[in-house]
């Protein structure tokens, strides 16, 4: 599920296609759809980070988890 994606060594990976939040072990446009998904309906589930960069939620998507997302996602997690 989504939470078990979330604790995951890398939070990037965090879909495998099938829309379920199930990490497959890579990063590819599954995951980067999966979470802009979330991000842009508001969801908790795309609160990764709280602007430390340390992947700590902060009960709030806001911009710095699209950050924190997008840069895990960019070097491959």
């Amino acid at each position: 599920d989504f939470d078990a994606a979330l604790s995951a060594l890398c939070p990037a990976d965090i879909d495998d296609g099938a829309g379920l939040g199930t990490p497959d072990g890579g990063v590819d446009i599954n995951d980067l759809l999966f979470f802009l998904a979330k991000y842009e309906s508001g969801s908790l589930a795309a609160d990764l980070d709280d602007g430390s960069a340390t992947g700590t939620p902060d009960a709030g998507a806001d911009i710095n988890d699209l950050l924190f997302f997008l840069g895990r996602y960019e070097g491959g997690c």
